[in-house]
């Protein structure tokens, strides 16, 4: 016969002893082990009863809420139930039935997510894409993944795949390397991915030399945004850091899974900010970058000088705007044809449906500046997992 404190006792516990039939012996404690008591319950939860009585136990009905989610009729008297999303007190009741007809009950109820816990511990949302070769896996369910958080092993409190609302920034480079045959082909490839929307997705169209050239609101309306396409002249040189920059702090107004999709060469010589400023400003944002190159099929880091900065300098910017893409969990679409941008577009965006969205509330933060790099593993083997790399803890 097993023994407990009394001081560790986490539940209510009631006994009911069919009349006539029990003695003292034959009482029944219940203790629910898990979940615990202290902390808010999301999604797949582990619900363990421990039972303590001197007679055999015939099974255990188990209870979330009032509604009877399973029983066990042998050690250890466990079961995995999802109690959804919703941020509510949950009451688990375990009920054990002896052999002899007599049965105890144990009871535990967990609190709802304090208002100032969520202030201080913000969501963290992961966009994650999982392929096999050239596969994306879509097959894969919740306790398939695994997140750590600056080393340490977070608890999923939201799990989502399929289609999921997005809103994005069309960001197009309209400088005058653009002009002609290319500028066709990137409004057409901008125009795919704005008829494909779905009913609640948004997208701004930010069109862009070394100034701004046109810009919408965020808006589901494919007419207005397809407008801002219209008609549009090649002129001016290329300043994507500064515009890029801007797209990130447009994106912070608004909810829900951010996007920029750049179309450009990458060749910056205008810009006024440094990429590393606005890798400082990607670190900040939970958007994801994804860039279209017309590079011909390879990518070449360029050797140009400018006004503002050198070869070499221009070179590690160049290189520095990959890095901060792949940091992002975005990606770098190389195209070896003008006729490949529309299916490039539409590409990114069916990509964008097929991701999983993990949430998490991150442990120990520190509210210093200081990076915590994320990963993110699945349990199959044989994939590619790609996400956000971290982010800055402020």
């Amino acid at each position: 016969m097993k023994h407990l404190g009394r001081g560790a006792v986490l539940a209510i516990v009631m006994l009911m002893v069919a009349p006539g039939t029990a003695t003292a012996e034959a009482k029944i404690e219940v203790i629910i082990a898990k979940p615990s008591f202290l902390k808010p319950v999301f999604g797949e939860v582990e619900f363990l009863a421990e039972i303590y009585t001197g007679e055999a136990i015939e099974r255990v009905e188990f209870f979330v809420d009032g509604e009877r989610v399973g029983e066990v009729r042998e050690a250890p008297f466990s079961l995995r139930v999802d109690v959804g999303q919703e941020n509510f007190e949950h009451t688990f009741r375990a009920v054990a039935h002896g052999v002899s007809g007599t049965t105890g009950i144990g009871e535990l109820v967990t609190p709802k997510l304090k208002v100032d816990e969520e202030i201080d511990l913000p969501l963290q949302q992961l966009y994650v894409t999982v392929t096999d070769g050239e596969e994306r896996v879509l097959n894969l369910d919740r306790p398939a993944f695994r997140v750590t958080d600056n080393g340490k092993e977070q608890a999923l409190v939201t799990f989502e795949k399929g289609e999921i609302p997005l809103t994005a920034v069309l960001l197009i480079d309209v400088s005058e390397s653009m002009r002609g045959q290319r500028l066709r082909a990137a409004v057409n490839g901008a125009s795919a991915f704005i008829e494909e929307m779905r009913p609640l997705d948004q997208a701004m169209v930010l069109l862009f030399s070394d100034r701004v050239i046109r810009a919408t609101q965020f808006s589901s309306d494919k007419a207005t945004l397809l407008a801002a396409l219209d008609g549009v002249d090649a002129a001016g040189g290329t300043a994507l850091n500064d515009h890029l920059y801007t797209a990130l702090n447009y994106l912070d107004s608004v909810q829900g899974r951010r996007v920029v999709v750049v179309l450009s060469d990458g060749i910056d010589l205008l810009s006024a900010l440094r990429m590393d400023e606005v890798l400082w400003r990607a670190r900040r944002s939970q958007a994801l970058l994804y860039w279209i190159h017309l590079s011909g099929g390879t990518l070449e880091t360029p050797q140009v000088a400018s006004s503002w900065r050198n070869a070499d300098s221009n070179a590690q910017e160049f290189d520095l705007l990959g890095k901060t893409v792949a940091e992002s969990g975005g990606r770098l679409e190389m195209l070896s044809s003008l006729d490949d941008l529309e299916l490039a577009y539409r590409g990114i965006l069916q990509e964008l449906r097929e991701q999983y969205v993990l949430g998490y509330y991150p442990t120990a933060l520190r509210k210093d500046g200081s990076w915590r790099p994320v990963r993110v593993r699945v349990d199959r083997s044989g994939v590619r997992v790609r996400t956000r790399e971290g982010y800055l803890d402020y």
